[in-house]
């Protein structure tokens, strides 16, 4: 992953600027909008990114006969695919695709083979979605004894879909609780749908990365 290339800071605006402690890239994560903040969970606990980093690199481009410099977002490396993201309220789109740096940005992705995309709060801001990745992010950290791993393994062979409440109530005594549950559904070893509202009713499955891995224990 590219090194960030822009420092970043508030001390000249009004711009709200905070840290988010990713766990996928064991590093501290500065975001400049609550938008990115909520784009970064959406990164956490997305499987098929690799790693990701904010303010990766700078490019210069020329707007009135004047070379200027912009840096993208982020910079986020999928299993088969690198993409710049920038991440913008709806209501700034039109203007930033119009605009020379847009252009800059754009021909210098192609260039690289290297997808460029414009992420909104229309992706970002989809509920219950986020709140439920908030929630499990929570439970990110949780260390899990391996014994969680292969009893769930074997319990949701034999009953395919089950509720969490369910889940609890029949792995107790092998010390599966709703919390390391949570955990298995943050690092995808067990699904839900994430559209709606998770709670002890809320079903529960094997993934396909929890039976692959069994296929190649």
């Amino acid at each position: 992953m590219e090194i960030k290339t822009r420092k970043i800071t508030n001390t000249r605006s009004l711009k709200v600027i905070g840290k988010f402690p990713s766990l996928k890239m064991n590093t501290t994560v500065i975001w400049e909008s609550q938008l990115e903040r909520d784009y970064i969970y959406l990164l956490e606990i997305d499987t098929d990114i690799v790693a990701y980093c904010e303010q990766p690199f700078t490019i210069a481009y020329d707007r009135h006969n004047r070379r200027k410099k912009y840096t993208p977002d982020f910079l986020v490396e999928r299993k088969c695919s690198k993409q710049v993201v920038e991440v913008k309220p709806k209501s700034k789109v039109e203007s930033f695709v119009k605009s020379d740096r847009f252009s800059g940005i754009r021909n210098f992705c192609s260039s690289n083979s290297i997808e460029f995309v414009i992420v909104t709060e229309k992706t970002i801001l989809v509920q219950p979605r986020l709140d439920n990745i908030k929630l499990l992010y929570r439970y990110a950290r949780a260390d899990l004894p391996w014994n969680i791993y292969t009893d769930c393994l074997d319990y949701f062979q034999k009953d395919k879909i089950s509720t969490i409440s369910e889940t609890v109530r029949n792995l107790e005594e092998r010390g599966v609780t709703k919390s390391s549950l949570l955990k298995l559904l943050w690092n995808g070893f067990l699904l839900t749908d994430l559209m709606q509202p998770i709670s002890p009713q809320s079903s529960i499955q094997l993934s396909l990365y929890a039976l692959n891995c069994q296929e190649e224990a």
